[in-house]
């Protein structure tokens, strides 16, 4: 009797009842991280971080078996030997694998690892550790690539992160940079690959930038998949410790080209205005549009500006030194000029024809530095040459309406001069009806881009007659595939072309494929997103010289997600 209700005790009552432990959960845990919902977890093998994601109901056999399958990594006591395997499934390469070979002696083992009791347990926890350091190690060549801070970590930083939530204890040292190194090399290979593959159009874009005593000139790839996805990556970088000229430019360009096999898909490349105008681009690449930058050429402009306003410059920089009420500008960074008399237009220590004259220069100036801040504030995504142009229309037709505004608008002018940008303005939806040109400048243009769409193909008269004849309608679609295009109404609001032309290129095949060739186009000669990030060129500038290539590749290359295995997030 006692029994009995001891038992009724434990069906009425289960939460009484001892939860069973399961095995597995502390490794898991070791390779997963739990979302706040507590209902998926995600892989940190699988980079970028939350790529491969699970749901998660209390059960380890999902993960165990992803973990164990696509990484190479076993539970306790386990090794490949206890699992079956077919000669048809192998263990997936992973961004970490070739870190495998990494020296892990004098790790201490983490807090949840295998136990070395035995020989298979010091096979395992040597496993363990390898694959902990590898993540560790990736991780951190991810940040500090991005941030270009300094490779090897602060012993302080170190001992920091040691005493957070587990042991953070990536390489050190010579391992460290050759793990760099070889990340570079396997990251080279699957895009060489990548392209090989997929003969998408794209255009180049190159910068050059000042490091301690040397040059570097960076050529960057741009290019839009058929899913009309924006996608970027360095493709190469050259040191001189003398300041590149057009023909060492176009060098390097050319051989970029060559190497990576682009002969026959290139169509634009954007550099610095003072390199645009050399006929060594024309002799070297003669079916390729050069553009100038034209965030350079709005630089240019607006130095040409400020420096008619000197006067009023050295005064404003007089009352930020004396006073310090505002942050001092830079020297040849004219939106720091700009933000800075802003800041001082109420100032108390203008006379009144000073504080005319400041008023008349921050509204001619400041269009453009609206321009600079929200272009960059969209640089999640690559920003679009379409964009820029068409707002740069938008502020000639500003300057237009303001009395001093005829000081400015040759110089803007001479931006707009480059006909191949209208093109590429005619394929993004939102200024398709090219409004700020001429109607002839338009027709021309429309015609230019009928000249590269493909013929139509000639249907057979004999099949299409018999109907054809007793059918004497005009189709409203005869027209062709550019008056349909241009006819269909485009929402106010849109934001995305690209998203717009994934929904709408089986509706204009030949369209969509111009559309990614010509959308491809930089703007800029250099990343927009460094335009208004004064202390990123600084970092890059302290970088060492024999790491410089690297860097810029290896962190580029982390934003391509083709380089990245939609099942399992790990790196071809």
């Amino acid at each position: 009797m006692e029994q009995h209700c001891d038992k009724r005790g434990e069906d009425e009552f289960p939460t009484a009842k001892k939860r069973k432990t399961m095995p597995n959960s502390s490794f898991i845990w070791d390779h997963f991280e739990r979302s706040e919902d507590k209902k998926s977890i995600a892989c940190l093998h699988c980079l970028p971080l939350g790529t491969t994601v699970f749901a998660y109901s209390g059960g380890t056999s999902t993960m165990t078996r992803h973990l164990r399958r696509k990484h190479g990594i076993f539970p306790p006591g386990k090794s490949e030997q206890d699992y079956e395997r077919s000669h048809a499934t192998t263990v997936a390469p992973t961004s970490l694998s070739f870190f495998d070979k990494a020296d892990d002696r004098g790790l201490s083992t983490a807090e949840g690892a295998p136990a070395a009791d035995d020989k298979l347990g010091k096979l395992t926890a040597s496993r363990y550790l390898k694959s902990t350091c590898a993540r560790h190690t990736i991780q951190w060549i991810q940040y500090a690539t991005a941030k270009y801070t300094p490779l090897q970590l602060d012993a302080d930083l170190h001992t920091l992160l040691k005493k957070g939530n587990g042991i953070f204890n990536p390489q050190q040292g010579a391992p460290l940079v050759a793990s760099l190194m070889e990340l570079m090399h396997s990251q080279r290979t699957a895009l060489q690959t990548y392209f090989d593959n997929n003969q998408h159009p794209l255009s180049l874009s190159v910068h050059e930038w000042a490091g301690h005593g040397h040059s570097v000139v960076v050529v960057t790839a741009h290019w839009i998949t058929t899913e009309f996805e924006p996608r970027q990556c360095v493709l190469d970088s050259k040191l001189s410790i003398e300041e590149f000229t057009a023909s060492d430019t176009v060098r390097v360009v050319s051989d970029t080209v060559t190497q990576w096999k682009l002969q026959n898909r290139l169509c634009a490349i954007t550099v610095d205005p003072k390199w645009d105008s050399s006929m060594t681009w024309l002799e070297s690449f003669p079916d390729v549009t050069v553009v100038p930058c034209l965030f350079k050429q709005v630089a240019n402009a607006m130095e040409e500006v400020l420096h008619l306003s000197s006067p009023l410059l050295e005064k404003a920089r007089r009352i930020v030194l004396a006073q310090s009420v505002v942050q001092m500008d830079r020297p040849g960074v004219w939106w720091t000029s700009v933000e800075m008399l802003q800041a001082l237009l109420d100032h108390p220590s203008w006379s009144d024809g000073e504080a005319e004259h400041l008023q008349s220069l921050v509204s001619l100036v400041g269009p453009f530095h609206v321009l600079l801040t929200q272009t960059t504030a969209m640089a999640t995504t690559p920003t679009l040459a379409s964009l820029v142009y068409s707002l740069l229309h938008g502020i000639v037709k500003l300057m237009a309406n303001k009395p001093d505004g005829k000081s400015i608008l040759p110089l803007v002018h001479a931006i707009l001069e480059n006909p191949s940008l209208t093109q590429v303005c005619v394929l993004d939806p939102r200024f398709k009806s090219l409004p700020f040109l001429s109607p002839a400048d338009k027709q021309r243009t429309l015609d230019d881009i009928q000249k590269l769409l493909p013929p139509k193909p000639t249907l057979p008269g004999t099949s299409t007659s018999s109907w054809s004849e007793l059918y004497p309608f005009d189709d409203g679609h005869a027209s062709g595939d550019m008056t349909m295009y241009l006819e269909t109404p485009t929402a106010s609001d849109l934001v995305d072309p690209l998203a717009w032309w994934k929904v709408h290129r089986h509706v204009y095949p030949d369209l969509a494929t111009l559309a990614r060739k010509f959308l491809s186009v930089s703007p800029g000669a250099g990343p927009v997103e460094e335009l208004m990030t004064l202390d990123i060129a600084a970092r890059k500038r302290d970088v060492p010289t024999n790491l410089i290539s690297a860097y810029l590749f290896v962190r580029s290359a982390f934003g391509v997600a083709e380089l990245v295995e939609k099942s399992s997030g790990t790196y071809i």
